[in-house]
């Protein structure tokens, strides 16, 4: 039996508020007439902030307007921060940590509110398993979108910290063309293009093609970051309700793994001397180098290749009601091959030895998705209604064919690979082990978003799912579940909107747990407060929030074998506060942001209970600001600095004195751990700039982040291992508008 409980608890709730408004409101129609409306601003002057979000609520609604946090990034300030990644441009972002696993070639990690969020493109979810699709390019994107918290009720399958949904440019009626080439460091060239505009007089075809070309290193000197996109798409209006709109999309990534999986001593830990009574057997060598490579040049390689056609519908059958339906065919594949720090990552007795694992996949999926949407927008009496009623289904198929074994080891302090030779330096574990996951999801959801009388804001939803799931382990597997979200905010004539918000997320997982047994879903509820404010006559945006999440079944990495083995824990409790502050004036635009999050594991292993999670910095505070002074047209300045706190992390390190001991009486040189202690990474302070000017059709900009070249260390796992920021990175754009 399902749970239903929140489901019918929120049904009744919904329906009561509904009729209370509508029968009390009604009749005090005329006493609650305003003498201004609310000011609601859909774009400022420099692209720089945007005023609504289309994913918090599957409809163009303004932020003001929405009871939940909600962060965009538009085209214009992925620009400005200079972002190459995904990764790169929600650096500013409140309560969002883009270090989760610092500087990664392979793909874009973060977490929210203590939670990896999960990652849509078009409304559409665009990840499914691990290390077999290619990570999006900024380039090719309109604008990012952050809803925070659960958002299951209209997504699905989602955490509790929330979803990162991407929007893809679309075909344009002005015609219009850019040719953009940059250059930077780390051997860094990429060629891009973007041309959009009509194919036929009447306006009713458009077309838009974006191709990118680079050809670049990083920071690491065996590691590459190549890629090849092109993504055409045309846009057709079939009369003047009915728009169809589809998309192509197609990626070759070719590199390799910069995540390599740092032992923690070297890095947050000093190395130890290994002595016998007082002599120093091997001393250490200090801390490891953040460019260190682990793996084998030739040997290594993370090479990915995706395929993809997105259709988006919309038709509007007359004032009240209009369908929308987006859908989505991806295919992708990655042939992935690397060696990292055993697990758990220890040197040897001799302080200069890493052992190794390697692994070796080939990796598909293959992924239908669909989300089809029927709105109505009426009013009843002084009550004006949005409403949405859904169906999306999934239907996902991914493969993997993987190797494991031992590497043997590497001196991280001065690597050789001259002398390796993969037939003959690898000792496999196990070869050619095949896995196989089906996942059939099917979703139906209703949204009523109330606004009463002009200043109250009404937001309820109810989600029922059914997922279907098959693996190698544990055969196919049905799981369903309920999910609601209402949100209660009221619009004060000043721009002021404090809003209260109760949600609920739940998260299918297709795996086992050690024992074999088949993992629950992931579950969670968050309470939230804040207040929204939009001067009236200006364009800043302000959000203030703070929140209360309970997470069940949170799963967590268990040492073992392989990094891939997974346990469920039991229950983690999240609170915090968040403010984001977005200002913009003629010539000066300021992003502002600070979060405090307090984690604790309430249940699950005695090492862990009453532990913060890992990866989640206790607090985090960045500042953007952006100048165009109007003396010197075309001509703009920006600089950022970012703060991330400590994390916290439980650490078992070498017992040296054990180590010696065992080797004196075995001759092993194996690795003994003590029974660990609490330790914390070191909080960090990063800067970035920009500086740019545009001449006609001409422009030219240098970023640079990193400023300093400061070496962070952004996360550790209880397992032992540590991840390095990204270093300094410096990138000249030249850019053609036509």
């Amino acid at each position: 039996m399902f749970a239903v409980d929140h489901g019918v608890k929120l049904t009744k709730l919904m329906i009561a508020m509904s009729v209370f408004w509508g029968s009390n409101v009604f009749a005090q129609e005329s006493a609650l007439e305003k003498e201004d409306e609310i000011e609601v601003i859909t774009v400022n002057s420099t692209g720089l902030i945007a005023y609504d979000s289309a994913g918090a609520s599957k409809s163009d609604v303004p932020i003001i307007e929405t009871p939940a946090s909600v962060s965009v990034i538009t085209e214009q300030r992925i620009a400005d921060l200079g972002s190459q990644t995904v990764q790169d441009a929600l650096g500013y972002v409140a309560g969002l940590y883009n270090g989760t696993y610092g500087y990664d070639s392979r793909g874009d990690w973060s977490t929210i509110r203590g939670a990896e969020p999960t990652t849509y493109l078009d409304g559409l979810k665009l990840m499914f398993g691990n290390y077999n699709n290619t990570r999006m390019n900024p380039y090719s994107l309109s604008r990012i979108e952050v809803i925070k918290g659960p958002a299951s009720v209209l997504y699905g399958q989602g955490t509790t910290g929330g979803i990162i949904n991407l929007a893809s440019k679309v075909p344009e009626v002005e015609t219009s063309g850019q040719i953009q080439a940059e250059i930077g460091n780390n051997d860094r060239y990429q060629l891009a293009g973007d041309v959009t505009g009509s194919l036929n007089s009447d306006d009713s075809v458009l077309y838009r093609m974006i191709g990118l070309v680079r050809d670049s290193g990083t920071q690491f000197d065996y590691v590459d970051d190549n890629a090849v996109i092109l993504s055409p798409s045309m846009t057709f209006y079939m009369g003047d309700a009915t728009e169809l709109t589809l998309l192509g999309n197609y990626q070759k990534l070719k590199t390799g793994s910069t995540g390599q999986f740092y032992p923690h001593e070297g890095t947050v830990v000093p190395v130890s001397d290994v002595t016998y009574g007082e002599q120093v057997l091997y001393a250490s060598q200090g801390e490891l180098s953040s460019t260190t490579f682990i793996s084998e040049p030739e040997f290594d390689r993370y090479d990915t290749e995706s395929y993809s056609i997105t259709a988006m519908f919309k038709h509007e059958f007359n004032d009240v009601f209009s369908l929308q339906t987006n859908m989505r065919y991806m295919d992708s594949q990655a042939d992935y091959d690397s060696m990292y720090s055993w697990f758990k990552p220890a040197l040897a007795l001799d302080n200069v030895s890493l052992p190794r694992t390697v692994y070796s996949s080939d990796a598909t999926a293959q992924a239908f998705t669909s989300d089809t949407r029927l709105y109505a927008m009426f009013d009843t009496g002084v009550i004006e209604h949005e409403v949405v009623f859904g169906f999306d289904y999934q239907n996902v198929e991914y493969t993997n064919v993987y190797d494991y074994g031992y590497g043997g080891t590497i001196n991280p302090y001065a690597p050789d690979y001259s002398a390796f030779n993969a037939a003959t330096d690898i000792t496999w574990l196990y070869q050619d082990i095949a896995s196989k996951d089906e996942a059939k999801q099917t979703g139906v959801y209703l949204q009523d978003s109330m606004k009463i009388a002009d200043s109250i804001i009404v937001s309820g939803a109810l989600r029922y799912d059914k997922v279907e799931q098959k693996n190698n382990y544990v055969g196919w597997k049905d799981q369903e579940d309920v999910t609601g979200r209402l949100g209660l905010m009221y619009l004060f004539e000043a721009g002021i909107s404090p809003y209260v918000s109760y949600s609920q997320s739940f998260e299918p997982i297709n795996g086992q747990d050690p024992s074999g047994l088949a993992l629950k879903p992931l579950k969670g509820e968050q309470y939230e407060v804040g207040v929204k404010y939009q001067p009236r006559g200006t364009e800043h945006l302000i959000t203030l929030s703070a929140y209360d999440i309970d997470q069940k079944n949170y799963v967590v990495n268990v040492d073992g074998t392989t990094p891939t083995q997974q346990d469920q824990i039991g229950k983690v409790n999240i609170k915090g506060v968040e403010l984001e502050a977005q200002l913009g004036w003629e010539q000066l635009d300021i992003y502002a942001s600070y979060a405090f999050t307090d984690s604790e594991v309430k249940e699950g292993t005695d090492e862990l209970v009453g532990r913060p999670l890992e990866s989640t910095p206790d607090s985090q505070a960045a500042i953007w600001a952006s100048y165009r002074p109007a003396q010197i047209e075309g001509f703009k300045i920006g600089a950022g600095v970012r703060y991330v706190g400590h994390t916290d992390f439980f650490l078992q390190t070498r017992d040296t004195d054990a180590m010696v001991a065992n080797y004196l009486s075995t001759g092993d040189v194996t690795p003994v751990f003590n029974d660990g202690i609490a330790y914390q990474t070191d909080s960090y302070t990063l800067f970035d700039f920009m500086i740019g000017y545009q001449y006609e059709d001409y422009s030219i900009a240098l970023n640079v982040n990193n400023v300093a070249n400061k070496e962070v260390i952004t996360t550790c796992m209880s397992r032992g291992d540590c991840f390095y920021g990204q270093e300094r990175t410096v990138i000249a754009t030249l850019t053609y508008d036509f």
